[in-house]
C-alpha cells in the first residue's frame, strides 16, 4: 500500500485529499484534506503520514530489535509460509544481521524514513564492498517486509532504494583449463601432504572443490544441498552423503575423480 494525493470537486470547491494505509481503519487507509495541493504535499512529505499510521504497539521497537525478529523467524517459522532456512543460509543473515545491528540507528523502528534508509546504503558503502552492501542493503529490505507482514510498520521506508552493481566491475576471469587441472591436482596434493591436520581437511574439501569444477555449482548451493537432492550415480548403483554441510569425501570422490582424469572444456 503506498500513499497518494487525489483532487476533489465539490460543492466547496477544489480540495484535496491525500490517502495513507493505516492499520487503524478496515479498509487499510485513513484520509486527509487540504485546501491546497501544497499543503497535502508538505503533509506527505512531512513523515506525519508514517506516524499517523504505525500500530500504537510498535512505539517502543528498536530497529535491532526488528533485526533480530526477523532473523528469528527466518531460522524458526519460515517467512511468507515458507520452510525456515538452512543452515548454510542462516549462518548468512546472521552474518548480515551483524552489519546491519552495528549501525547506529538513532531512531525507533516506526519513525524510519527513506533518507534514513539512504544514510544507512551510504553507511555500508563506505564500510564493505560494494557487492558486500548490496547484499546486506536487500536483507534489510527484507526485514522491513516483514516488520509490513507483522504490522510493526505500516509501509516500507525502503521501497526503491537499491545499490546497482558498478559499471567499471572487473569481467570474470574464468579459469582456464589447465589452471582448472591445477587447481585439482592442488588440492590433491593437499589431501595427501604429509602434515596430518592439512591432510585430514583437504580429505573433506577435496570433494567440494571436485564438485565445483563437474557442476558449476555455486557455493551457497552446494553447501547448504540436502541430502535427499544429492544423487551420485555409480556403475554399481546410486550413493547419496552429506555432513554438516560439507559432502563427505569418501562417499562420492570416487565418482568425480574416476570417469575422467581432465576436466571437460
Amino acid at each position: 500500500m503506498t500513499s497518494d494525493i487525489r483532487k476533489r470537486i465539490g460543492q466547496k470547491g477544489t480540495t484535496y485529499q491525500v490517502r495513507y494505509p493505516s492499520k487503524a481503519t478496515k479498509s487499510g487507509y485513513a484520509y486527509e484534506t487540504f485546501n491546497t495541493l501544497k499543503e497535502a504535499r508538505a503533509f506527505l512529505e512531512s513523515g506525519q503520514v508514517h506516524k499517523r499510521a504505525v500500530p500504537g504497539n510498535a512505539q517502543r521497537q528498536t530497529v535491532p530489535d526488528g533485526i533480530q525478529k526477523w532473523l528469528d523467524i527466518c531460522e524458526f517459522e519460515g517467512r511468507d509460509g515458507k520452510d525456515p532456512v538452512s543452515d548454510a543460509t542462516l549462518e548468512i543473515y546472521k552474518s548480515r544481521a551483524r552489519i546491519m545491528q552495528a549501525y547506529s540507528w538513532d531512531k525507533m523502528l516506526h519513525e524510519l524514513e527513506t533518507p534514513d534508509v539512504v544514510a544507512f546504503r551510504s553507511w555500508l558503502l563506505k564500510h564493505y564492498s560494494r557487492d558486500q552492501a548490496k547484499k546486506v542493503l536487500s536483507s534489510f529490505h527484507s526485514v522491513l517486509l516483514e516488520m509490513v507482514t507483522q504490522g510493526v510498520l505500516a509501509t516500507d521506508p525502503a521501497v526503491k532504494i537499491s545499490i546497482q552493481h558498478s559499471r567499471y566491475k572487473t569481467p570474470v576471469q574464468i579459469p582456464s583449463v589447465e589452471e582448472a587441472s591445477l587447481i585439482l591436482r592442488t588440492a590433491d596434493q593437499l589431501a595427501n601432504d604429509k602434515n596430518q591436520w592439512i591432510a585430514k581437511a583437504w580429505n573433506r574439501y577435496r570433494a567440494m572443490v571436485y564438485l565445483a569444477a563437474d557442476t558449476g555449482m555455486r557455493p551457497q548451493e552446494y553447501l547448504a544441498l540436502p541430502i535427499h537432492d544429492l544423487s551420485v550415480k555409480l556403475n554399481k548403483g546410486t550413493r547419496s552423503a552429506i555432513r554438516f554441510g560439507y559432502l563427505v569425501y569418501n562417499q562420492i570422490l570416487d565418482f568425480l575423480i574416476l570417469p575422467h582424469s581432465e576436466p571437460s572444456s
